[in-house]
């Protein structure tokens, strides 16, 4: 304690540092610069006065708080007892009561609020002089209060903190114990004192408790735990340190303190049942399973581990469990290893043990950093061995293989789709032709195929995704070829849901070669092999095809049926060779009279038909009929042979409602008459 010759407050020939609390009333700061008070620091509220009074100090403190007069009260007390030194000044409403209670709870001076400025400076040194006063007077009553305080403190600590303290004499009696030690075991403190404390302890335990008496009285100390039983029966746990004192007079006894720590000794049993369950869970487990530390040395391991690497735990420790690795994966592992370690980054692998026994197994190991409050710890990871695993898969991958040769040596295109239509597989072929001889494994269908060929197979799609096989045919240009495609899309279903389709597996054919086969198959059905035109059956199937056109297109179509004039005397006479002779020349004369788009054929013997569309006007179609009677009147020069010939020529129309036998029929008929008429001529069918 420093007395009041120590205490300097400044006043006259130096400014105060005055410290402004509150300022509720802002014309007080104003008022205190104007008298003088330049250094004038503002707080807004008691707890930042304190922290401005313990970091840089005042001389006078002036409250202009606008507080309840209790709260007010209680500011002023804890201030004048934490900073006995400050002259303090409190402003308010002229209140005499309320001022002397301010003054009574440690206030050196009171200023009413509509106070003038003169007014102000004579409270604020009035104080000031108060302040100084009190201190040389008060040191004495300061000290008396200050042990006052600190007992208080003391008995306040010990009654009510939450932590154990008791104190027994050497016999385990009881003589004092604060209410959180009486209450951690279901009595009132006036309950225990007296008592001696082994009446609490377990029966089978107090032999325990009597060691415990004689050890604190040779060693006057002695820590470790108590077993006590709660009122309710219960038992509790207490982990306490007491030590031997002695009173003035040399009695001995026990002071300590204590914690309750049974909820953490059930908990700390719970984790270590817990850790063996999960010990048999780890050593039950398919897989390996290890633990490091954070520089990653391997500090556990379960059993399969050591039935996979063939090493104990002891041998696999810290980096022991490189032994297992094969030579020619070592390297590269530990590498690898050291990488994710020193990155904290995961680590898989795969390669390859050699056992104890010989065998080389096939593992795979993947661990994970163990992240605490940002900081790796450790690593946690497992080991399966994948040997069986990969077997199969490099035996499924060369049947892959061979089905992939195969596949790719077949004419025919092949590939899969899964329900998304993305590619899982293609032969060789489908991806020379639509992939531009780029790989199509995971792209989509519609991104393969451009917007016209997708289109084209939607419908075909949509039916196969619901479950039907679809075979259909397509055209398309490949490398500026026209090419014919047959379509089989075979609909695969899910095999853990059947009424799902999983995908759909695709054999395309380039069926251009048969189609080319086909049509010249058709063409020589269809064409007569001494002239070149189409044949009776040829005419039919093209006259029936220009009949619909008419229909649909509302147009004249004219048929015309002609033959040789005494075609029979003239095979009769010269014989079947000249004949033939004539009947080709006499279609290739015929062909020279008609359009390109006209069709003419030859239906028999010296019978032969014209087909021609979109006749404009009859006229036309009456005047080609003519230029034909006309042009076979020239004489046909056949080697040697000189023959001149005529030809009757029947004329029908129709506009395609009539059948291709009704018309032929209508044509035949005008050429009947013609006949009649003296033949050399044509006629039209009524």
């Amino acid at each position: 304690m420093q007395t009041s010759a120590a205490i300097a407050i400044p006043w006259l020939g130096e400014r105060p540092r005055l410290l402004l609390v509150g300022g509720e009333r802002r014309d007080l700061a104003p008022l205190l610069r104007a008298i003088g008070c330049a250094d004038v620091a503002v707080a807004a509220d008691a707890l930042a006065a304190r922290t401005v009074l313990r970091e840089r100090g005042a001389d006078i403190v002036v409250l202009d708080l606008a507080a309840d007069r209790r709260q007010l009260l209680d500011i002023v007390k804890s201030l004048r007892l934490e900073f006995p030194r400050i002259a303090l000044v409190a402003r308010g409403p002229r209140d005499e009561t309320g001022a002397l209670d301010l003054v009574a709870a440690g206030v050196n001076e009171y200023i009413d609020l509509d106070a003038g400025a003169h007014e102000v400076a004579r409270a604020l040194r009035l104080a000031e002089a108060r302040a100084r006063r009190g201190l040389d007077d008060g040191v004495q009553r300061q000290a008396i209060a200050t042990i006052e305080r600190n007992e208080r403190r003391y008995r306040d600590l010990f009654e009510y903190s939450l932590g154990l303290f008791c104190t027994h004499d050497i016999d385990g009696v009881l003589l004092a114990l604060n209410p959180a030690a009486a209450a951690a075991l279901g009595y009132s403190v006036s309950e225990l004192i007296g008592r001696p404390l082994a009446d609490f302890v377990p029966s089978p335990l107090r032999r325990e408790f009597a060691a415990y008496l004689k050890r604190i009285a040779d060693r006057h100390s002695d820590t470790g735990l108590l077993y006590l039983v709660h009122r309710s029966g219960e038992q509790r746990i207490w982990e306490f340190h007491n030590r031997l004192v002695f009173e003035a007079d040399g009695t001995p006894f026990v002071m300590g303190s204590a914690q309750d720590v049974t909820a953490n000794r059930v908990a700390e049993r719970r984790l270590r049942q817990q850790r063996a369950a999960m010990e048999a869970v780890n050593d039950a487990a398919l897989v390996g399973l290890f633990h490091t530390d954070a520089a990653g040395s391997w500090t556990y391991v379960n059993t399969t581990y050591e039935r996979i690497s063939g090493l104990y735990a002891a041998q696999a420790a810290r980096d022991g469990w490189l032994d297992a690795v094969h030579p020619d994966d070592r390297d590269r592992v530990a590498r690898e290893w050291t990488h994710s370690v020193e990155n904290g980054r995961r680590y898989r692998s795969d390669h390859r043990y050699v056992h104890a026994d010989g065998r080389v197994t096939w593992v795979h190991v993947q661990a994970a950093p163990i992240v605490l409050d940002g900081d790796v710890t450790g690593h946690v990871g497992c080991v399966e061995d994948v040997t069986a695993r990969r077997h199969a898969e490099q035996s499924l991958k060369r049947s892959e293989q061979r089905l992939r040769t195969i596949a790719d040596a077949l004419p025919a295109m092949i590939f899969y789709l899964d329900a998304k239509q993305r590619f899982v597989f293609a032969n060789a072929a489908y991806e020379r032709v639509y992939g531009g001889g780029r790989g199509v494994a995971g792209r989509y269908l519609r991104d393969v195929l451009d917007a016209a060929n997708y289109e084209q197979r939607r419908p075909w799609l949509a039916r196969a995704f619901a479950g039907e096989r679809v075979c259909f045919e397509l055209e398309q240009t490949v490398d500026g070829v026209v090419r014919h495609f047959e379509f089989n899309y075979i609909p695969q279903r899910d095999d853990e849901n059947p009424r799902e389709i999983a995908g759909i597996h695709a054999l395309v054919l380039d069926v251009t070669p048969q189609k080319h086969e086909a049509a010249r198959l058709t063409q020589l059905a269809q064409v007569d092999p001494l002239t070149g035109l189409v044949n009776r059956a040829g005419f039919a199937e093209r006259l029936t095809r220009a009949l619909a056109r008419s229909r649909d297109q509302r147009t004249t179509l004219a048929t015309m049926y002609l033959d040789v004039d005494h075609f029979k005397q003239i095979n009769d006479t010269h014989g079947h060779a000249v004949g033939d002779a004539l009947l080709k020349a006499f279609a290739q004369r015929l062909v020279g009279c008609l359009r390109s788009s006209d069709v003419a054929g030859r239906l028999g013997g010296d019978e032969f038909a014209v087909i021609s569309e979109s006749v404009r006007r009859r006229e036309y179609a009456a005047a080609v009929a003519a230029k034909i009677v006309t042009a076979m009147r020239k004489p046909f020069v056949l080697d040697d042979l000189t023959l001149n010939v005529t030809t009757s020529v029947g004329l029908a129309f129709g506009t395609g409602a009539e059948s291709a036998d009704a018309i032929l029929h209508s044509a035949d008929t005008a050429l009947y008459r013609v006949k009649q008429a003296g033949r050399n001529g044509y006629r039209v069918a009524e």
